[in-house]
């Protein structure tokens, strides 16, 4: 006689029975490493936590160590309190000593007949809050690029490149940051570039931006991004593009110091000017590449080594006409540090 009770029971203690013998491979397995870091080393580890966040996610948890599940499958870090300029949480730091700092370096490359430009790179979270949860809200005070810019511009330093207004026009055609990423995509550095070319020809006419319809648009196969792989969520990808020449005619040389001295480019055009480049990895997504197209030599410097070579040494050295300094709104407050060489004497 059909016992469905009974059968119920024996296909619950073999499923147990099978949790059980799967606990025990993984202890041997992980034992076998040592018992010296035995949480480091758990057997299949990180595709443990990828099966249990996929879980979470099905479930509809969205908040994880460092991130951020919004709207529409957009993501947000949260590490390095990354949301406290959006919810303008963080007062500026030393705006005087900052200023002042930017008023020598600007003067002395004023004096070298070059000309100075701070590129501040909008968090994602300023470019879309609506992506945010509804509970994340900004407080009604000035942002610390705001703070910045109208600091300088009180004391008559126009240098600082805002692309707020530019990102957030441009994101009403076509997203201008990656869903699952912590940077701009390759739409959103063009817009960047063509701002700053057309901000720079003011000081040098024959600068031009060069067209996206002029320029070749490739793809990228989808990819796990920065913040997928923070929560070890593999299982969620994104493809990419970003614009290039059709016909190549920028010579570029990577040394391989990616924290110093990581890129130099060249042109054959002796009317374009020359740059010198500091940035974060914000230049190294599609940036640098394209701002290279309009300069008869680049050289590129991130930002982690601009102590060694933003001074007036490497001015010398380099003879750049343009001099830029592309740094993400979060990190505004290590933007003095960059700066080091170029004390101001008499204070600001």
């Amino acid at each position: 006689m059909f016992n469905a009770a009974s059968l119920q029971y024996r296909y619950t203690q073999l499923f147990v029975l099978f949790i059980l013998c799967s606990l025990v491979y993984m202890l041997v397995q992980s034992i076998g490493f040592g018992l010296t870091g035995f949480e480091d080393n758990l057997y299949k580890k990180s595709y443990l936590i990828e099966r249990a966040n996929l879980v979470r996610i099905k479930m509809g948890d969205r908040v994880f160590p460092a991130a951020l599940l919004g709207k529409d499958g957009w993501m947000e870090y949260t590490g390095a309190d990354n949301l406290d300029d959006f919810q303008n949480f963080k007062a500026l730091k030393h705006k005087k000593s900052l200023a002042g700092r930017i008023t020598v370096l600007e003067q002395y490359l004023k004096s070298q007949g070059a000309t100075l430009l701070i590129v501040v790179v909008p968090n994602k979270a300023s470019i879309y809050p609506d992506k945010l949860p509804e509970q994340i809200r900004s407080l009604p005070t000035q942002s610390r690029l705001d703070t910045l810019i109208s600091y300088l511009e009180t004391n008559n330093l126009w240098v600082v490149a805002d692309l707020l207004p530019e990102l957030r026009a441009a994101r009403q055609q076509q997203d201008v940051y990656y869903k699952t990423n912590t940077h701009w995509n390759g739409y959103g550095a063009f817009v960047a570039y063509t701002t700053i070319i057309n901000i720079l020809a003011r000081s040098h006419p024959e600068l031009r931006p060069f067209e996206a319809q002029n320029l070749e648009l490739v793809t990228e196969d989808a990819k796990v991004n920065d913040i997928p792989r923070t929560i070890h969520a593999n299982f969620i990808t994104e493809p990419g593009f970003f614009f290039a020449p059709r016909n190549p005619f920028v010579q570029t040389l990577h040394p391989g110091d990616f924290l110093g001295y990581n890129q130099f480019s060249s042109v054959q055009d002796d009317k374009l000017p020359t740059l010198l480049m500091f940035h974060d990895s914000f230049g190294l997504k599609y940036l640098n590449n394209y701002l290279s197209m309009n300069f008869r030599m680049s050289h590129f410097i991130h930002l982690f080594s601009a102590s060694q070579y933003l001074t007036k040494e490497s001015i010398l050295q380099f003879k750049p006409d343009v001099v830029i300094i592309e740094i993400v709104e979060g990190n505004l407050d290590q933007l003095e540090n960059h700066l080091l060489n170029f004390e101001s004497e008499q204070g600001f």
